[in-house]
């Protein structure tokens, strides 16, 4: 099960909440809600990402090419262990923004 929670931050950035499994029927529903952003910012909070299959991955770097597309930015923010495992296991840390807390741009645990 997915839960997906979307709110404006007021400084022209939309903070977007992902909680359960980012799987193939999750990314879907990640997509619809990246289309309905307004914002060219977008801050997708996995912090509470139980799973992340490949279909989820893709669609990470679906949003960020959107939004680059629309001169926009894909902050991936808060990345829980197993997320950021697999992200760095397929190499997509090296394409994608990721923060460990909004605007702060720490390194990662153990790096």
């Amino acid at each position: 099960m997915i839960v997906i929670t979307s709110r404006e931050t007021g400084r022209g950035t939309t903070e977007i909440t992902v909680r359960g499994d980012l799987d193939s029927v999750a990314a879907v529903e990640l997509r619809r809600a990246l289309l309905g952003v307004g914002s060219a910012a977008v801050e997708l909070d996995l912090s509470q990402v139980e799973f992340l299959d490949c279909a989820g991955a893709r669609t990470l770097l679906w949003a960020d090419e959107h939004l680059r597309a629309r001169e926009g930015t894909l902050t991936v923010v808060r990345p829980s262990r197993l997320v950021m495992r697999l992200l760095r296991l397929i190499e997509f840390d090296q394409y994608l923004s990721i923060e460990w807390a909004v605007g702060a741009g720490s390194p990662a645990p153990g790096d």
